[in-house]
């Protein structure tokens, strides 16, 4: 037993060395080199292609640059001349703070105790305004009262009534009297309201001339005239029943033969009482008879004549000539002619609309104004205060204010290029001091503009220019304005430089993407990238060309007549080997 293992552990022995002595013997044949081997294996290697693996990834371009930051359109703010009668203009109050913010319809200033307006406009002040101007000033004006609230009328660039009662309603709003008119437009404007009363009265008392006459006599008038109708008609009527006078002769006469009548009657019946014989007795008789009939004659003829004859005609006449009379005086009375009345009512009427005519235009032209000296306009409302050049008490010479926008803005500037990749809305990024980043949104996109935050020197300036600061001047300048940025942030970043990265482009996904430098083109100008194969050799693969940044480009293979191919080994996919050089 012992002896087996002993010769099995021989064996073993033997065949270790034999493997460690072949393999020395391998390692001493490799290790000893012939002068040919060397100089073989020191010559350059054979020329091959040099070649980078296609990514898929998404893609993403980016403009790069840098920016400044500051507030936009900083401007000085100068007033117009004008104050107190000795000329001097002095700051009395509302002196506003560094840091805080002029709406368009505030106070800006107060100087002499009268309010300087800040208002909303990029036309500035040259002139007062009041009734009777016209012109882009006034229109100015009208458009800004009405985006306050305040209805100026049409907007037809003159400054009328309703754009004075307007400029009346911010100014009480504010607090504030509003402006009186020139003297001479007052006194004018008494001078024509006296005259419109003095017209009206006018009016007033014509029309009671033309009510009296219109309405006739009194009552009593009338009662008189009536009186004297019934007197007369009562005569009339009198004088038509009234006989007229007996005729005296007749009834002398007729009198005298009833006396005759009667004396003979009387003696026949004297004689006829004494007589006896009958024959004497008839003949008394007969003539008895007779004279009794003479005395009855006689008596009705005197009667006749006593009654006297018809009514007298001249006293009808007379009656009824004063009946008629009566009755003229009565018709004359109440008959009104109000020609004369009515005539001097028109007149007094036609004065007094002449009258409301004066007093309407002297109302017009004493409408509220808007002195010069009370307003400023700025563009780009609202504005940060800068810096304050007066204080109360301070005599106003020169710029009192220093504004600019109220918000920060990056002016960047960027090759002309790559101003065409750039939209306004364009999400960017801000690395500021102290390795924060924030967002800020494009704004405006356009040519080269002087440096933000300096002041534009003159009365009443609109919005300054801005610029790209530390930037080049040159090819397009890019406002980003930044977000969500407190005052204080905004303090502390004014004046900064600041790298600003904008994405202008990406990929929706994972794209194929090469070297710029793999890129070939044909001799018809197809895109095309050289392909090695794993046997060494090469092959070529159209390409359509998508999104190039950062000297790569997205690519997707096509056929060779254009058509698309899906990504794979035959075609171009993630990991095939391009050619980028040799």
């Amino acid at each position: 037993m012992a002896s087996g293992r002993s010769s099995r552990r021989s064996i073993l022995i033997v065949a270790g060395v034999a493997v460690v002595m072949a393999a020395g013997g391998f390692l001493a044949a490799r290790l000893v080199i012939s002068p040919e081997d060397a100089a073989s294996r020191t010559a350059a290697p054979a020329a091959g292609p040099i070649t980078v693996a296609v990514e898929s990834k998404k893609l993403d371009a980016d403009i790069v640059t840098r920016g400044d930051i500051g507030f936009s359109g900083s401007v000085q703010v100068k007033l117009e001349s004008g104050g107190t009668t000795n000329g001097a203009s002095i700051v009395t109050g509302r002196v506003p703070e560094v840091g805080s913010v002029v709406e368009s319809g505030t106070v800006l200033l107060e100087v002499t105790g009268r309010p300087v307006l800040a208002l909303s406009g990029d036309l500035p002040t040259y002139r007062s305004l009041a009734a009777g101007s016209t012109g882009p000033d006034v229109e100015q004006l009208e458009a800004t009262l009405a985006g306050l609230g305040f209805d100026p009328g049409p907007q037809d660039k003159a400054y009328d009534a309703a754009t004075g009662t307007a400029v009346a309603a911010l100014y009480q709003k504010l607090g504030y009297p509003a402006p009186q008119p020139a003297a001479e437009v007052t006194a004018a404007l008494t001078a024509a309201q006296a005259g419109a009363d003095a017209a009206d009265q006018g009016v007033v008392d014509a029309q009671k001339a033309l009510d009296a006459a219109q309405a006739g006599p009194a009552q009593s008038e009338r009662l008189t005239l009536q009186s004297a109708i019934d007197a007369a008609q009562a005569g009339y009527d009198t004088a038509r029943r009234t006989a007229s006078a007996p005729d005296q002769a007749a009834v002398d006469r007729f009198s005298k033969v009833l006396d005759t009548a009667s004396a003979q009657f009387t003696a026949l019946t004297e004689a006829l009482a004494v007589a006896s014989e009958p024959a004497v007795v008839a003949d008394l008789s007969a003539q008895l008879e007779v004279a009794r009939q003479t005395v009855a004659g006689a008596q009705t003829a005197l009667d006749k004549a006593s009654q006297g004859g018809p009514p007298d005609a001249s006293a009808v006449a007379a009656a009824k000539a004063q009946l008629d009379i009566a009755k003229a005086q009565r018709d004359e009375a109440l008959t009104v002619d109000t020609t004369t009345q009515q005539a001097a009512l028109t007149t007094a009427q036609a004065s007094a609309a002449e009258a409301q005519t004066q007093l309407g235009a002297a109302r017009a032209a004493a409408t509220t104004p808007l002195p010069a000296q009370e307003v400023v306009w700025l563009a780009g409302m609202p504005r940060r205060v800068d810096e304050v050049l007066v204080a109360r008490g301070s005599t106003v010479d020169g710029a009192v204010l220093s504004v600019s926008g109220a918000d920060l803005a990056v002016r960047a500037s960027v090759s002309a290029e790559e101003a065409t990749l750039i939209n306004v809305g364009l999400t960017a990024q801000l690395a500021i001091p102290g390795g924060a980043v924030i967002t800020a949104v494009v704004t405006e996109v356009g040519a080269a503009a002087a440096p933000a935050d300096k002041p534009q020197d003159g009365a009443n300036a609109g919005t300054g220019g801005g610029g790209s600061g530390g930037t080049a001047a040159s090819g397009s300048t890019v406002v980003l304005q930044p977000q969500n940025v407190t005052n204080e942030q905004a303090q502390a970043l004014r004046g900064a430089n600041v790298k600003v990265t904008i994405p202008v482009a990406s990929t929706s996904g994972a794209v194929l993407v090469v070297p710029v430098a793999g890129l070939f083109s044909d001799a018809g100008g197809t895109p095309r990238v050289e392909v090695l194969a794993g046997d060494g050799t090469t092959r070529f693969q159209p390409v359509k060309i998508g999104l190039s940044t950062g000297g790569e480009v997205e690519v997707s293979p096509l056929d060779a007549g254009g058509a698309a191919l899906q990504p794979s080994e035959a075609s171009l996919t993630a990991g095939s080997l391009v050619v980028v050089g040799r």
